[in-house]
C-alpha cells in the first residue's frame, strides 16, 4: 500500500437548471461525472432552461464510476476519462455512436496559499522539489486517473522508491485540503481540479516531456431509456458553447 489512504464519498449534486432537488424520478435524466469534469458540468447543468428534462448529476472518481457500473448501476450518461469510457465500450455499456470528447485537462502542481512558488520549470527542478517536500498528497492511484499518473511520473523521474514515505493518498474528495490545511507540501492533481480550491494554488503544469494529459468523454449508455433526451443532452455538452466554459475550468481542446 502506498501512503495513507482515507475513504471519502462520492458527490450527488441534483440540478434542475438552478434548482436544487432532493430526487430522482423516472423522468430525470441521470448522469454519472468524474470528479475532475465536476466545475465545468455543474456550471453548465444548473444554467439549462427549466423546461430541459432535469438533469440528476453524481460526480465520483473513475474507479468509482467504474466499479459502481460494475455493480450494476445505469445511469443514461456518463462522463469519464476517455481510458475509462473505451473500457466501457468494450462492455458493450456505452451506444459508441453518442462518444463526444469534451476536452483534456494535464497534472499540475499545488502549494498552500501564500506559500513560496517551488521551482518546477525543469525535469530536474521538478525532482528536486518533490525530494525536498515533506508530503506530497496525491489521488489513490486504483481510483482516478490523476493518481496513476503521478505514480508514473514518479517512475519516470527514478524518485518512486523516494517519494514512498512522503506519499498522502487518499480516495477521491477534495484531496487539496490536505495541502490547504498544512498536512502536504505539494499537491499533485489535475489542474481542473486544482483551480477551485480554496486555499491552494496552482504552481503550473508539469514541464515539457513530462506533461500528463487526460481527455474527458461524454457518452450515452446502450440501456438508457430516455434516448432522445440523453443524445440531446450530449449534443449540448459538446457545443461550442459548452467548450467556453469546459476551458474557462482548466480544460483544452480534445484532440
Amino acid at each position: 500500500m502506498h501512503g495513507l489512504r482515507v475513504a471519502v464519498a462520492s458527490t450527488m449534486v441534483f440540478i434542475a437548471s438552478a434548482t436544487t432537488v432532493s430526487a430522482a424520478s423516472a423522468a430525470d435524466l441521470t448522469l454519472l461525472c468524474a470528479g475532475a469534469m465536476k466545475a465545468p458540468v455543474a456550471a453548465l447543468l444548473a444554467r439549462r432552461d427549466a423546461r430541459l428534462p432535469r438533469v440528476v448529476a453524481t460526480y465520483a472518481t473513475s474507479g468509482a464510476i467504474r466499479d459502481r457500473l460494475a455493480k450494476g448501476e445505469r445511469p443514461d450518461l456518463v462522463i469519464s476519462s476517455s481510458e475509462q469510457v473505451f473500457f466501457l465500450m468494450k462492455q458493450k455499456l456505452i451506444d459508441v455512436s453518442t462518444r463526444r470528447a469534451l476536452g483534456e485537462t494535464e497534472i499540475g502542481v499545488a502549494v498552500r496559499g501564500g506559500a513560496p512558488v517551488p521551482d518546477i520549470a525543469t525535469a530536474d527542478a521538478l525532482k528536486a522539489t518533490l525530494l525536498a517536500a515533506r508530503k506530497v498528497v496525491i489521488v489513490d492511484p486504483t481510483q482516478r486517473s490523476s493518481g496513476a499518473l503521478a505514480i508514473g511520473l514518479f517512475k519516470e523521474l527514478h524518485i518512486d522508491e523516494a517519494m514512498q514515505p512522503k506519499l498522502l493518498e487518499l480516495d477521491g474528495g477534495n484531496v487539496l485540503e490536505a495541502v490547504a490545511k498544512g498536512k502536504a507540501d505539494l499537491g499533485l492533481q489535475q489542474i481542473s481540479e486544482i483551480l477551485p480550491v480554496a486555499g491552494v494554488k496552482l504552481v503550473g503544469p508539469l514541464p515539457g516531456d513530462l506533461k500528463r494529459l487526460t481527455r474527458y468523454d461524454v457518452a450515452m449508455l446502450v440501456s438508457t431509456t430516455h434516448r432522445a433526451e440523453a443524445v440531446a443532452l450530449v449534443t449540448e455538452l459538446s457545443s461550442p458553447a459548452a467548450h467556453g466554459v469546459i476551458e474557462k475550468s482548466g480544460f483544452g481542446p480534445a484532440r
